[in-house]
């Protein structure tokens, strides 16, 4: 048997559970293009109608005759309407059960000659399908871009003014850009790229004809922003992935998600907004990127709070207890009380340990402590608290002078916080500089070594927790 040389079929699995139980028809109509341009070879030497009957014939022997499918078939450019080039477009089988010999023998009998009238032969389809609720779907194959001077969103207006709901399928056989970009923003497309992709649509296609081939499945109900593990059914091809989106949302849409290579079950990240959801198969072979299956997850609150000490002193170390998920990317920050959200200063996150610490600002006022998570943007306040930075008493005692060279001993006042230094510098020296210097966790008094050269001196009492570090205390003295 030839190989197929394009992927010809993505079914939603809303359409499928319908095929497979029957509980309203289904109709199709298969729009094959027998243009003349359809007598060219492919790469592989293969003529393209050659490898569309191929497939088409692969695509036929895979859907079930007893699912209750209506199917037909309307063949364009064949010359079966002699002179009418731009109008010769004919339903050679009726949509009226599934008669796969009949549409076989058209599928064989196709013989490339005309024109492509693909705005015409939607328009017709539009009149072959029955006035009714039943689900319709166009699966249009096609070589190239309208050559009659049609225009496709003429076609798609005729089916909204006859209140059809048609799921547009158009399968490009090797297009040029130019012939991709005319079907932009008409129902589904897909185009052939290469062998790989075509065996894996050509997989798609059979596989979602038939019932069970795709599936996804997770809890009922979670909590907002949580992680949730995921199986999944189907064949995992090159670009199939499973994500969340709200309930309704346009085909192709995705939030988190994870490729169904990457392992079964998969794991997501739901959304941090509580309501209904949609958890979707989905590929990327095709655009929008088709939905292959889906089951509903309600996603409920989840419970966040925060203590911490209702004040303390300016730049200190403090512990904060929190309650949340605990999900990958979860922290909890101090601001300005009022700062903008996703603004953050000294944090930790919540994977690291309950209760956390946090390292204050240096400068006193109202803050808050906020619960926030970096899987949006920009990270939301899930929850604060109110915490107001007490004035910190900064002071340092030392000799008056000191000779050149020589070690002094410096007595410091100051909250001892991680980072917390003293240093000696030339007088008038810019803010965050250093010369020798002593941690103030290394006791009290400290260690000075003074400068060789002789002059006019700083010791200063700074922190690295700012930058640049600032000098929150200091003293003169003279070097001699």
């Amino acid at each position: 048997m030839p190989r197929p040389i394009f992927p010809f079929l993505v079914l939603t699995s809303s359409l499928l559970s319908g095929w497979a139980a029957a509980q309203s028809a289904t109709n199709i109509q298969l729009i094959l293009d027998a243009s003349g341009s359809m007598s060219g070879k492919l790469p592989d030497g293969q003529t393209r109608i050659a490898s569309a009957q191929s497939t088409l014939t692969q695509f036929l022997s895979g859907l079930n005759a007893d699912s209750g499918l209506n199917v037909g078939m309307r063949i364009y450019g064949a010359g079966l309407k002699a002179g009418q080039q731009c109008e010769d477009s004919v339903l050679v089988t009726p949509m009226k059960g599934f008669d796969k010999t009949a549409l076989q023998a058209q599928v064989n009998a196709a013989k490339p000659k005309g024109a492509t009238p693909i705005v015409y032969s939607l328009m017709q389809a539009a009149a072959d399908f029955p006035k009714d609720d039943s689900q319709k779907v166009i699966v249009l194959v096609t070589d190239g871009e309208e050559s009659c001077g049609g225009k496709l969103n003429d076609a798609v207006a005729l089916f909204k003014k006859l209140g059809i709901q048609v799921d547009l399928r158009i399968i490009g056989i090797d297009l040029n850009e130019k012939a991709r970009k005319s079907f932009e923003g008409v129902g589904t497309f897909e185009n052939a790229r290469s062998g790989r992709e075509l065996g894996e649509a050509l997989n798609r296609a059979t596989a979602s004809a038939q019932t069970g081939k795709y599936a996804v499945s997770g809890p009922k109900t979670a909590g907002a922003g949580s992680n949730i593990a995921i199986k999944w059914t189907g064949p995992n091809n090159e670009g199939d992935y499973v994500t969340i989106v709200p309930k309704g949302a346009p085909i192709g849409q995705y939030k988190d998600y994870f490729y169904t290579r990457n392992g079964n079950p998969g794991s997501l990240t739901v959304p941090l907004v509580a309501g209904e959801y949609e958890l979707r198969y989905s590929s990327e072979k095709a655009r929008p990127n088709p939905t292959l299956a889906s089951s509903p997850i309600t996603l409920t609150p989840a419970a966040y709070s925060l203590s911490g000490p209702k004040s303390v002193g300016a730049g200190s170390v403090f512990e904060v207890k929190w309650t949340g998920p605990n999900n990958s990317g979860d922290y909890v920050t101090i601001v300005p009380r009022g700062a903008p959200v996703g603004q953050y200063k000294d944090y930790f996150y919540t994977r690291n340990g309950n209760p956390g610490k946090l390292t204050g600002p240096l400068d006193p006022g109202e803050y808050e402590l906020r619960y926030s998570s970096e899987k949006a943007n920009p990270n939301p306040t899930l929850t604060s608290v109110p915490i107001t930075l007490t004035a910190v008493k900064y002071g340092l005692s030392a000799p008056s002078s000191a000779k050149a060279g020589s070690s002094i001993q410096v007595k410091w006042t100051g909250p001892n916080n991680p980072g917390d230094y003293v240093t000696v510098v030339p007088r008038g020296t810019p803010v965050g500089q250093y010369k020798d210097y002593f941690y103030t966790r290394n006791g009290n008094p400290g260690t000075l070594k003074i400068p060789a050269q002789p002059g006019s001196y700083e010791i200063r009492y700074s922190s690295e927790k700012a930058s640049p570090n600032p000098t929150l205390s200091s003293i003169s003295i003279e070097v001699r």
